[in-house]
């Protein structure tokens, strides 16, 4: 196959609707193009043409574009155009190189996986291994339509199949001949091993707390104003009756002597100093009547909390759980537990007896010093509480001494039984039952007759595989012997061992070691933390030349090389200069052996490399240019670009040190890319790609043999005092500084 030209390219990648100028395309054609600009998309297009596969295309369409790619390729053997998500006609002839051939069937860049194995293994074995292995591929569909039938008839039965019990295990169940009598009498056991189950849960109450009355309550009401102070209290009987006070009065006493001020009366401002009425009411109100009414106070709040309303909802609800787990474990255990059948009376009662003491403390809240004796309605209440307590607090005795012991004896013997043991045996005869009902059962024979077709095909897969691996062992080897060959070539420091196959996964895969001097690394063994791995190993570099040197190792055993069209994308990437040395040769090569050869790269040096070495086959170059919104393809200058980028700054600064010209801003970052280029080319196999000048000088710097040594001090003298400038291009600077060392880099690289 021969690319005479690409003709029309519309709404693929970054190609809207591109330009195309020059002629036809020569035996060795190279397309240089920056990244981004179209490479990959050049070389999906052709990787559809060759598969017949319009995904390649499709999946590169223009992003905002409404129109459907539209490319027309002019071939030896005629037009080839894709339009309407087709192409008009297609050609197997094509071999590519680029990042989707690495990816596909060498690596991931990080790790070499069973499906690039599976890959690499196809281009291996070639058509005569294909035709082998398509044998067993048709074995293996029928095998995964076999394998999807049992999946699904799996999936069937274990709809039947109890929670707790894997598939497998349902399928193994043995039929049991008095399968009901044996569920019988274990669901008579598993009723008793429930029943203790819930008796181990279940919580047992404390028992209910009766409420008591505030201490000394009676005291606290008895009290008078004789049991303060009998002097005062009869001064402030006397005042307090002789003006008609009546209940309010001590009150009113109290707070207009809280209100004496400078021993003025706050009634009448007459002065009260001297005054024996005062003393005594001073007397009266002393820290004796304060605490008095604070005990009247305490009492109460004594009273709310234990017979206020929510402290007998709290009693009533005690009371009634009380009686209900004594129902619930009279089942159990016998039990005699009297207690009100009826919760209403107990709220009734306490309710009584809380309004009864309230009122009376209400009552000498009002009168402190007056006593309240109990009404006949306090009497009644009391005594009814009374009778009450009587008849409930041995009750609640009896709960805490003796039925909270009697049901927790319940509780620890009940925790001993194997329900466990019981429930397996249950589930186990309940799923053997239904694995032989009449409706599972069919399902089970089906399944049967699928893993036994499953066995059948495995045993002819095994049969094939080994009429394949005869034919694989030979070629595998050679495979080996061409890639090291190449790997050698290329001065990399590993090489490939061990070369084989193996069906892990099911489909065939080649696997190989890598070897590094006297270790070796497995690429098929999944690598572990901590530990050396392909990842790991292996630099940019060694990653880009195996997969180059696969490459090549398949060229080499392609029989029909000569009618086809490599097709290399950036064939040296991470490569050192000696590796893209060699690279450029191998291209040339190849060359001379197919029908064409194109190259698609992002360097021009490279690419002048290329036509450097092309001496016997025709060779044209094109660029992809990029507009704003747009890719195209034009004729390219390779002589003049390759040589520009040195030339002309060699020149612009030859010109400012004659005084030719004053751009001295611009001068100061022309100085270090100057030397780079310079010490890059002059030593080519001695600076890795991606060194710049710090590097550079490191790497001098470490040899006192290196040819620069001499010119060591003036490098690093310039390397300072430039590398202000390209980290900030504001910085001020003198131009007669400039001048002297723009003069000082023309003295170390001297004539071009």
């Amino acid at each position: 196959m021969f690319l005479k030209k690409i003709t029309n390219l519309k709404n693929i990648g970054r190609f809207r609707n591109a330009s195309v100028k020059g002629g036809e395309y020569a035996r060795l054609t190279v397309f240089y193009a920056g990244n981004g600009h179209g490479k990959t998309t050049l070389c999906a297009l052709m990787r559809s043409l060759q598969r017949n596969d319009p995904n390649h295309v499709l999946e590169r369409k223009t992003l905002d574009s409404a129109d459907t790619p539209d490319v027309q390729l002019l071939l030896d053997q005629g037009p080839a155009r894709f339009t309407n998500g087709a192409w008009s006609a297609t050609s197997p002839d094509v071999h590519i190189f680029d990042g989707h051939f690495v990816f596909e069937n060498v690596h991931t860049g990080t790790d070499v996986d069973t499906e690039q194995r599976r890959n690499f293994y196809r281009v291996v074995i070639g058509p005569q291994g294909v035709a082998l292995a398509k044998d067993l591929d048709a074995i293996d569909a029928a095998a995964a339509k076999t394998q999807s039938d049992l999946t699904a008839q799996r999936k069937l039965i274990d709809q039947h199949v109890p929670k707790g019990m894997t598939l497998d295990q349902f399928l193994t169940l043995t039929d049991v001949p008095d399968i009901d009598k044996q569920l019988t009498d274990l669901q008579a056991r598993r009723k008793a091993a429930v029943d203790a189950t819930a008796i181990a849960t279940r919580v047992v109450p404390t028992a209910a707390k009766l409420p008591k009355l505030p201490e000394r309550l009676d005291n606290i009401l008895a009290a008078t104003l004789d049991t303060l102070s009998v002097d005062a209290s009869e001064r402030v009987k006397h005042q307090i009756e002789s003006h008609a006070m009546d209940q309010h009065g001590e009150r009113w006493l109290a707070y207009g002597l809280a209100h004496i001020t400078d021993d003025v009366c706050p009634f009448c401002a007459q002065s009260v100093r001297g005054s024996d009425l005062v003393t005594a009411y001073r007397g009266f109100f002393s820290d004796a009547y304060k605490d008095h009414n604070q005990a009247i106070a305490d009492a109460r709040s004594t009273l709310d909390a234990e017979f206020g309303e929510p402290a007998r909802l709290k009693l009533a609800e005690a009371v009634r759980s009380m009686t209900r787990e004594a129902e619930h474990w009279k089942a159990y255990v016998t039990l005699q537990l009297d207690l009100p059948n009826d919760v209403a009376s107990l709220e009734a009662i306490s309710g009584d007896l809380y309004r009864a003491v309230s009122r009376r403390l209400d009552a000498k809240k009002a009168a402190p010093l007056e006593p309240v004796a109990p009404d006949a309605a306090h009497d009644a209440a009391l005594a009814a509480w009374n009778n009450l307590e009587k008849e409930l607090q041995p009750a609640l005795d009896h709960w805490t001494t003796v039925i909270v012991p009697s049901i927790n004896g319940v509780k620890s013997v009940a925790a001993g039984a194997d329900r466990l043991a019981i429930e397996r045996e249950i589930a186990r005869l309940e799923a053997t039952k239904v694995r032989y009902s009449s409706g599972t059962a069919t399902l089970v024979a089906d399944h049967d007759k699928l893993a036994a077709e499953k066995s059948k095909l495995a045993t002819e897969r095994d049969a094939k595989k080994k009429a394949l691996d005869a034919y694989d062992t030979k070629i595998l080897k050679n495979y080996e012997t061409a890639i090291n060959r190449y790997l050698s070539m290329f001065g990399a420091g590993f090489k490939l061992v061990g070369a084989k196959k193996n069906y892990v996964g099911k489909a065939p895969q080649s696997i190989y070691g890598l070897q590094f001097g006297a270790a070796t690394l497995d690429i098929a063994v999944k690598p572990t933390p901590g530990a050396p791995s392909f990842r790991t190993t292996m630099s940019a570099g060694d990653k880009s030349t195996l997969a180059l040197a696969f490459f090549l190792a398949q060229l080499d055993h392609d029989t029909d090389l000569a009618r086809k069209l490599v097709i290399f994308d950036d064939p040296f990437t991470s490569l050192d200069d000696y590796r893209r040395e060699v690279t450029a040769s191998t291209v040339v090569r190849v060359a001379a052996r197919c029908a064409q050869v194109i190259v698609f790269s992002h360097d021009k040096h490279f690419l002048k490399t290329v036509k450097d070495r092309t001496h016997t086959v025709a060779l044209d170059t094109f660029q992809i240019s990029v507009s704003s919104n747009n890719s195209s393809i034009e004729p390219w200058d390779l002589d003049r670009e390759a040589k520009e980028g040195y030339l002309q700054d060699h020149m612009r600064l030859q010109e400012f040190a004659q005084g030719l010209s004053t751009d001295a801003a611009a001068m100061r970052t022309l100085m270090r890319p100057l030397l780079e280029k310079y010490i890059r080319y002059r030593f080519p196999n001695q600076i890795p790609d991606g060194k710049w000048l710090g590097d550079m000088l490191a790497i001098i710097r470490s040899d006192p043999a290196h040819p620069l040594t001499a010119a060591l001090a003036e490098l690093e003298d310039i390397n300072s005092y430039t590398a202000p400038f390209h980290h900030d291009p504001n910085a001020p600077f003198n131009p007669h500084e400039v001048t002297t060392f723009v003069k000082r880099t023309l003295d170390i690289v001297g004539g071009c």
